[in-house]
């Protein structure tokens, strides 16, 4: 095993994962970023994504919503509204929500009610895309 970090994941109603970690990777506003041991100190919003993290050089995935990223050199700590495992989510709600975003997409609406649309298919696009990766070895 190579050099680690302390990764603390947490969802706004559980620990989700608190161990070593290699190599994190997610999506913020400002686009992917990958977050290697020793990391120079920065916190940012995060973006409903998939998540990715290197554990004893296996990679672990997670659909996660909305939160905050602060990493602190050795130690980094996600903050989301949600955290999901591969297993623990349902493709076929997944796959229903995505279609009821997108239905709702091309209809006309207010720049409130598109964001949230836009959000709701990204978390299913997430979702899904995590599921996707259930019991393949990439």
């Amino acid at each position: 095993m190579g050099k680690t970090f302390e990764l603390d994941i947490v969802a706004s109603d559980h620990p989700f994962y608190n161990g070593p970690c290699e190599m994190l990777v997610f999506r913020s506003q400002d686009g992917e970023h990958g977050i290697l041991p020793e990391h120079e100190t920065m916190v940012c919003a995060l973006e409903p994504c998939e998540l990715r993290y290197q554990v004893d050089g296996e990679w672990r995935y997670a659909a996660v919503g909305a939160g905050f990223v602060e990493v602190m050199g050795d130690k980094v700590i996600l903050l989301a509204d949600t955290a999901e495992r591969p297993e623990d989510i349902d493709a076929k709600r997944a796959e229903e929500a995505k279609q009821r975003a997108e239905e709702r997409l091309k209809q006309r609406q207010s720049m409130i009610e598109y964001a949230r649309s836009r959000a709701a298919l990204n978390r299913a696009m997430s979702r899904l895309k995590v599921t996707e990766r259930r019991g393949k070895k990439i």
